[in-house]
């Protein structure tokens, strides 16, 4: 488990739970995570919290998540084997804010923080209470990013959603 978060996202930074999540996989992957109040020591129950889990996967490099609302859970798991072609993603720029706003803020830290160095997957979740709230209004995160030092046309979520950077090409799959 990398990190785990809970609450109402739109109230900005939120209460960091990894630390009650440590145990939850003893065996490893697969296990399920359930969202709910009790579970984190939250007194008040609220079907709009969320639930958002990162977790990482060796030896595929992956750095995957998941949101999920109050009442459900989310199964972590480490599918698939390494890329035919593995390529590192390496973070340029990531920037948050309202899509119609003058100005975003500069998330390029806490993106390369969630991705780490070597990935050849990375999902990051757009969550306020990740990169804070600035604005009352629907946000998107935005990631430019390279594979093996190419550029990619970079990759973008709504808030609530998950950015999915990945380097695969349709040659490495035979197409």
């Amino acid at each position: 488990m990398k990190r785990a978060y809970w609450g109402l996202p739109q109230d900005g930074l939120g209460a960091d739970v990894t630390g009650r999540l440590t145990s939850t996989c003893p065996n490893g992957y697969p296990c399920d995570a359930f969202a709910n109040a009790a579970t984190y020591g939250d007194p008040r129950a609220d079907m709009n919290k969320r639930l958002t889990l990162i977790w990482t996967c060796e030896p595929q490099r992956f750095v995957l998540s998941e949101v999920a609302i109050s009442g459900l859970k989310v199964r972590m798991d480490c599918i698939a084997g390494p890329p035919l072609v593995p390529r590192t993603i390496s973070i340029i720029e990531a920037t948050w804010g309202s899509a119609g706003a003058s100005s975003t803020a500069d998330v390029t830290q806490q993106v390369r923080d969630i991705c780490g160095e070597n990935s050849t997957r990375c999902q990051v979740p757009a969550m306020a209470y990740i990169f804070g709230n600035q604005d009352p209004n629907p946000k998107v995160l935005r990631i430019r990013f390279t594979c093996n030092g190419q550029t990619t046309p970079g990759q973008q979520s709504l808030e609530n959603g998950v950015a999915d950077l990945r380097c695969e090409r349709n040659a490495d799959l035979g197409f």
